[in-house]
């Protein structure tokens, strides 16, 4: 019965030819804030930030196992660590930390861990994967600004980033890029 709620709290979408890719909007939201709503994989990403020398299969079941004050523990390291690598820099060379990180609730982050886990074990040809995860965070400035330059995290990429109309790809060969935000 467990497994079958499992299976089917796993949000599994079939992949015909592509997977969710992770994705970043950037909406002003005053003149003095700045809001960013990613859609990620984050089994994935957390386990490039928090432990790459770990094998995917190892870090996903430990991270499913870990108790509500462990997993604070580790949501606030990570939000630390994000905060020091997901910036805009203004044409000043001032970096605008993002912060304020929202976090899914904890059972949504064990779930899409034991998902993953699972889905480890599917034959291949069967392309499916779980849904991205919703996460925000904001940067709170003194004054308005306009043109900035964008830098996220390696383990974000690919992103796609959309601001207003525009959309571009973060990617580990084009890790930054300028933007325009009115």
């Amino acid at each position: 019965m467990v497994a079958t709620s499992l299976f089917w709290g796993l949000n599994i979408a079939k992949a015909q030819e592509h997977v969710h890719s992770n994705t970043l909007q950037i909406k002003r939201e005053s003149k003095t804030v700045i809001r960013f709503d990613f859609a990620l994989n984050l089994p994935t990403m957390l386990h490039r930030m928090l432990a790459p020398q770990t094998s995917y299969s190892a870090f996903l079941k430990a991270q499913s196992q870990l108790s509500d004050q462990a997993l604070d523990r580790e949501l606030s390291q990570l939000s630390a660590s994000l905060s020091e690598k997901a910036f805009l820099v203004l044409p000043s060379g001032v970096k605008l930390r993002v912060t304020h990180w929202q976090w899914p609730d904890k059972q949504s982050l064990r779930d899409a861990f034991m998902s993953s886990f699972i889905l480890l074990n599917l034959p291949q040809q069967t392309n499916a994967h779980i849904d991205t995860m919703r996460v925000s965070a904001s940067i709170e400035t003194k004054a308005t600004v306009g043109r900035v330059q964008l830098q996220l995290p390696s383990a974000m990429n690919p992103i796609l980033v959309v601001v207003q109309s525009d959309q571009f790809w973060l990617t580990d060969q084009i890790p930054m890029s300028i933007l325009v935000l009115d």
